[in-house]
């Protein structure tokens, strides 16, 4: 379900440019990636225009933003897993909730200097609860076939995240 007149800037990341000459994925550069983006897709919701005054208060108002990733079966294919195996998932499981966290996380720091959505007071209580549901899946996300520095940080962002996010509120309604 999505708001209806509304709109989502989109972006997305190529996984293999985060693979290093040992095939190793690069936690923090990816981190860092996820933060820039976020940054700039929140910035270009103020700079956009929209189709109708209805979709520009509402994209102003919840500030969505969408983040996702290409090649990932060439990642996959890169650490020696096949696509669909239990180790490919959950390869698969710890990038995603990489992915996901730090941007909530990067959401939170920027409602800490801009403020957060405009209706966030609104929905606090529900969306506190999604973060910990995510907190909770990347605390269960299985460890076999992925590396300690990449499950140790989506585990640790979501838990980073809900703490700035209680503290700051989010700066967009989705990430």
């Amino acid at each position: 379900m999505h708001l209806d007149n509304s709109a989502c800037n989109l972006a997305s990341l190529n996984l293999m440019k985060f693979i290093d000459g040992d095939g190793k994925f690069q936690v923090d550069p990816f981190r860092h990636a996820v933060d820039v983006m976020i940054t700039a897709q929140d910035i270009v919701i103020d700079k956009s225009s929209y189709p109708t005054e209805e979709i520009g208060a509402n994209a102003r108002a919840y500030r969505e933003l969408g983040l996702g990733y290409a090649n990932l079966g060439a990642m996959l294919m890169a650490q020696g897993l096949a696509y669909d195996s239990d180790a490919g998932r959950a390869y698969a499981g710890a990038i995603t909730s990489l992915m996901c966290g730090q941007a909530y996380l990067r959401s939170a720091e920027i409602a800490d200097a801009m403020g957060a959505f405009a209706r966030y007071r609104m929905n606090r209580r529900p969306f506190l609860e999604v973060i910990g549901m995510h907190k909770s899946a990347a605390a269960a996300i299985p460890s076999r076939g992925v590396g300690e520095a990449l499950l140790g940080a989506a585990r640790e962002c979501w838990s980073e995240a809900l703490e700035s996010g209680s503290r700051h509120g989010f700066r967009n309604g989705q990430v």
